[in-house]
């Protein structure tokens, strides 16, 4: 009677005599690069970022590899340094020129706490007629800036040619003195100068921080204006309009 092998010790014994072992691994799988086609998957040691450049070769720098350009070094070239700044005018120069621009004469005002505060300001201009606004722009240090800020309101006052001197009075001195012996009136809780040729008082939309100003724009809420001629700045001098 002859003895058939079972199955399994015959496979084991043809695995173990017969076939060599095999150390290649099978491919690693290759998984879909979020934000790309699956069949632009970036392959096993590519950075997705870089494409057809491997991770080792963009992180180590001065490594020259053969038909792939070097990585710019972090500290040279236009990415690090940016455009090449302009070459500006002397600031005292630039002052000088933009005397010669003829500008309204306008002061600030709002309060801090109960105490109505102020300043002279010339960069005030409208913004729209349809929505009602003005751009007004102030030194991002100023003490006005920040109480317009805090309380979120302010009031544009147009000085006539009879008030010219209330401009020195709030370019200069104590902000605590600059309302001493100066008419005014609240409107909308903002201190409004009796003596404005234009009055508007304004709430605060938008602002922007632009060099070492901000910028603000404010929606006119409240206005008042008379027939009285304004006086204009030019030369750092002023000279009524109109007259």
């Amino acid at each position: 009677m002859t003895t058939t092998p079972r199955e399994g010790k015959t496979m084991r014994t043809a695995h173990v005599t017969q076939s060599p072992l095999r150390t290649t691994r099978r491919p690693t799988e290759t998984r879909p690069v979020p934000g790309m086609p699956a069949q632009e998957a970036a392959p096993p040691g590519v950075s997705a970022s870089v494409p057809g450049v491997s991770a080792h070769e963009v992180s180590a720098p001065g490594v020259s590899t053969p038909g792939i350009p070097a990585p710019e070094s972090a500290t040279h070239g236009p990415s690090a340094q940016g455009p090449p700044a302009p070459d500006l005018v002397p600031a005292e120069g630039f002052r000088q020129a933009i005397a010669k621009l003829p500008t309204g004469v306008t002061v600030l005002t709002t309060v801090t706490g109960d105490s109505p505060v102020g300043c002279t300001a010339n960069a005030v201009m409208s913004l729209s007629a349809d929505t009602p606004s003005v751009l007004v722009s102030l030194g991002s240090h100023s003490r006005t800036l920040a109480a317009i800020l805090d309380t979120g309101s302010f009031a544009v006052n147009t000085l006539s040619w009879s008030q010219r001197a209330l401009t020195r009075k709030f370019a200069s001195g104590s902000p605590a003195e600059r309302f001493d012996g100066v008419p005014w009136q609240p409107e909308r809780r903002i201190p409004v100068l009796s003596a404005a040729g234009v009055a508007l008082v304004c709430e605060v939309g938008d602002t922007a921080a632009l060099l070492d100003h901000t910028v603000v724009v404010g929606k006119v809420v409240w206005l008042r204006h008379t027939n009285e001629a304004p006086t204009v700045l030019y030369g750092r001098e002023q000279y009524p309009l109109g007259a």
